[in-house]
């Protein structure tokens, strides 16, 4: 049997674990009853450590190591030294974490979810703070185990894919603030008020239709994924052949419809993985930072064009049994466009959303430093709310317990968003001079020329690549934030 064969064959196995514990954590966020919680706990972490265990075995290094020698050639045998690049990958970063620190980080995230549930319920971060020193603690541990430089965040980071270290991190986040800020305040002179006023009030089974007929439309085939009402939109990648993903149907029309697009960048990402990946650690995304410039691609470069929204509306009209007064195309693009700066992240507007992740990132990197103690975290969050949204924070629910992000993933989590931002518009520049015109093909709902360019330098080779060399493929371009500015100015800057 050929060296890779043997490789496929363990790394399948370890994927099959994977997506028991995708198909776990969709469960617990969707359908699954309170009492469960225990019991999904155990599940979760038991998951955990066998996924960390498989990776981190010498056998995995061992069958990695004769693919190696068999020195595959990245042209001619794509599939074998790809999969032998992202496990190597892998397993080196398994053996220098804790298998039992990332095992009890989704023990205790699962047990602490519907903790944050219902304490943000009741606006009362007191009630989360018990979790929440366990969630700092445990992330310190993970970080201490991986080792850093200069920051615990360097090491946590990490844990995610190769990325920028803490600094640079660092250097970026606050290096966005004052062009944000300044477009913000020029922006903020020509807002429409009023943008929730008369929206449509869809039934479920009338907005599921509807999300089914945008989204297959755009390329998302329902054949391998589906749709549930959760919390917190997320997508779940269980394998390229179910891509599930979540909405809140409790929120505005043109929220949900904003959310729908994001959610199905990342469906589309996975989905469009190339099947010799498939069942291995290389047929997934890059998460979360080229998984976000997916899914904000679709959101902000095209889903937040009058173009896109003119065809959103003509695909959303059978479903309604009337037009509310006033409500249309013009009314939406207004939404997209001209939200007013909002306290809750996932309703803020296109540009300080960054702030958002720069309030977070703060805060993650303060309380990991020691400066900054779990029960002062309203304090600093509303804080920086009213300075940077010019609004203060009357309840925790909209405060410091709107993300369930702290129960789910380790902290830096949040700067993929921003890096995703990043990333997304430096795409759009390099497929605009490839001759994509992506407002006229949104106009027509001709998607299909955005999607195959995606698909064939991003898309296709899952975590194959880092980062860095991912965006340098695609666009002949170091990564950085000219193109996003140029973005950001364009659209708000007159």
């Amino acid at each position: 049997m050929p060296p890779v064969q043997d490789l496929r064959e363990y790394l399948a196995e370890t994927e099959v674990y994977r997506e028991i514990f995708d198909h776990l954590r969709f469960d617990q966020q969707t359908i699954m009853p309170d009492g469960a919680t225990q019991d999904r706990s155990r599940q979760i972490g038991l998951m955990e450590h066998q996924i960390r265990t498989r990776t981190a075995d010498p056998a995995l290094g061992d069958l990695v190591a004769a693919v190696e020698d068999s020195n595959p050639d990245p042209e001619s045998d794509f599939p074998a030294w790809a999969i032998a690049r992202t496990a190597r990958r892998d397993h080196q970063a398994a053996r220098a974490s804790s298998i039992e620190a990332l095992s009890e980080f989704q023990v205790l995230g699962s047990q602490a979810f519907p903790a944050w549930r219902d304490a943000r319920a009741d606006g009362d971060w007191k009630a989360f703070i018990p979790w929440m020193r366990k969630l700092v603690d445990i992330n310190l541990r993970m970080a201490d185990s991986v080792g850093y430089p200069d920051h615990p965040m360097d090491a946590l980071l990490s844990l995610y894919e190769p990325a920028l270290s803490w600094k640079d991190t660092n250097d970026l986040l606050w290096s966005l603030r004052h062009p944000v800020i300044e477009l913000n305040d020029r922006r903020q002179r020509v807002l429409v008020t009023d943008l929730h006023a008369d929206q449509p009030v869809l039934d479920r089974a009338a907005l599921f239709a509807f999300v089914r007929d945008l989204t297959e439309r755009i390329g998302y085939d329902w054949s391998r994924g589906g749709l549930a009402i959760a919390p917190h939109p997320f997508t779940s990648p269980s394998g390229s052949n179910d891509v599930r993903f979540t909405l809140r149907d409790d929120v505005p029309f043109d929220d949900i419809l904003k959310s729908a697009v994001h959610e199905i960048g990342h469906a589309l990402y996975e989905q469009g993985i190339s099947p010799e990946l498939w069942h291995t650690s290389a047929g997934r995304g890059i998460m979360p930072y080229v998984h976000e410039s997916q899914s904000k691609y679709w959101e902000n470069i095209v889903g937040r064009t009058a173009e896109f929204i003119e065809f959103a509306f003509t695909v959303l009209r059978p479903y309604l049994a009337e037009v509310p007064s006033g409500f249309g195309p013009e009314t939406l693009y207004a939404c997209a466009v001209g939200t007013p700066t909002s306290l809750i992240r996932t309703q803020t507007d296109e540009l300080t959303f960054n702030l958002h992740i720069l309030l977070r990132w703060e805060i993650e990197c303060s309380l990991l430093s020691g400066e900054l103690d779990v029960a002062d975290v309203p304090e600093l969050w509303n804080a920086r709310s009213l300075e940077y949204f010019g609004e203060r924070v009357t309840s925790d629910r909209d405060g410091c317990l709107q993300d369930p992000h702290w129960c789910h993933r380790y902290m830096g989590l949040f700067t993929g968003y921003v890096i995703g931002n990043l990333v997304s518009a430096q795409l759009a520049s390099s497929m605009r001079a490839a001759g994509i015109a992506i407002e006229q093909e949104a106009r027509s709902g001709d998607f299909a020329p955005m999607l195959a360019w995606l698909r064939s330098q991003v898309h296709q080779y899952g975590r194959t690549f880092t980062l860095a060399e991912l965006v340098a493929r695609a666009t002949g371009l170091p990564l950085s934030s000219e193109s996003y500015i140029s973005h950001l100015t364009g659209r708000y800057g007159q």
